[in-house]
């Protein structure tokens, strides 16, 4: 697995709320901690493992022994810079794998509004004989026109291919690093069905991701949605996953789990079916941390790789998936 590949799994972004920067150089975090005067690079590592208290890999004494670990390795800091290896660390601790520190020139890459920093191919759609393929690649991007157009393409080409599918769908994630989970259900919202699709599991909560129409929801709030989405449909759908599905891709995977006349085919997927939480920093750095794990609609939970219904070798996947819908 080449370093890119993994650098782009490692980033995907599940969720949720991003502490935000407002005017006068104030941060506002998620635990409503304010820094009204720039802190001190001690300071700064201090706060930042406190917020890693939600990471996955976090209890009291992890978390006691890892602020004791960074206190000591920042002890001489004289910038902020200076405490990003220990911050690295300590992310990895108590988020785990799918964690990531991010400085403040990577976070603004990854969560910035220009799309230097994407990765947002175009989806593509086709039909063929009466089976439709959805390929789904990875999204990831701060910038909400390249996202809306994302989200077009899909849903404009279901639409279109609407009177040509009588067969099936096929909903390929092979090769999808993960990003931005909210634009892709809402984009497949057609071939979901409405309700809970899946759950993210916290350590102290289990919230709801849901589609309503074409829109997705979390906890009830729309995180995204699909406008001119065709109507659902009641045929066949067959999920394509390998091992470099991953991220908020094993999301989308996990969300058709468990509904009816839906099977995956191909290889066991990434096993980063966690979601993650971007916690801002006083610079501008990002903990991508890891702070629940994903969840089926039928309760099972994972974190691990998911295993298709129906294993299958890279050249055989898309014929054996059609196969199956043909025989419906």
């Amino acid at each position: 697995m080449s370093a890119l590949k993994r650098r782009h799994v490692v980033l995907g972004v599940a969720v949720t709320v991003v502490a935000v920067v407002v005017g006068g150089g104030v941060v506002v975090s998620d635990r409503l901690g304010i820094e009204i005067v720039p802190p001190s690079p001690q300071r700064y590592a201090e706060r930042a493992v406190d917020r890693m208290g939600a990471g996955i890999r976090s209890s009291p004494e992890q978390l006691a022994t890892v602020r004791q670990r960074v206190a000591d390795a920042v002890r001489e800091a004289e910038e902020y810079g200076d405490t990003y290896d220990a911050l690295r660390g300590a992310t990895t601790d108590l988020g785990g794998g799918h964690s990531a520190f991010l400085t403040p020139a990577e976070a603004e890459k990854t969560f910035g509004r220009s799309e230097s920093g994407s990765t947002a191919e175009d989806p593509t759609v086709r039909t063929s004989k009466g089976v439709t393929t959805v390929v789904v690649p990875t999204l990831v991007s701060g910038d909400q026109e390249v996202t809306d157009r994302w989200v077009r393409v899909i849903s404009r080409g279901l639409d279109r291919a609407r009177e040509d599918t009588d067969v099936g769908w096929i909903v390929d994630l092979r090769d999808n690093h993960g990003g931005n989970i909210w634009p892709m259900l809402a984009a497949l919202s057609p071939l979901l069905t409405d309700g809970r699709v899946m759950t993210f599991e916290y350590a102290d909560r289990s919230d709801d991701v849901s589609i309503d129409g074409d829109r997705a929801m979390l906890r009830g709030t729309v995180q995204a949605d699909a406008p001119g989405s065709m109507p659902k449909s009641d045929l066949p759908v067959a999920v394509l996953v390998n091992g470099m599905t991953g991220s908020s891709a094993e999301g989308v995977a996990i969300s058709f789990t468990g509904q009816r006349n839906v099977r995956t085919f191909g290889e066991p997927t990434y096993g980063y079916s966690t979601a993650n939480q971007p916690i801002r920093l006083y610079d501008g750095a990002v903990v991508n941390l890891t702070v629940a794990v994903d969840a089926d609609r039928t309760g099972q939970r994972y974190g691990d790789p998911l295993v298709p219904d129906v294993g299958s070798a890279p050249e055989q996947v898309a014929a054996t998936a059609e196969v199956w819908l043909r025989r419906r």
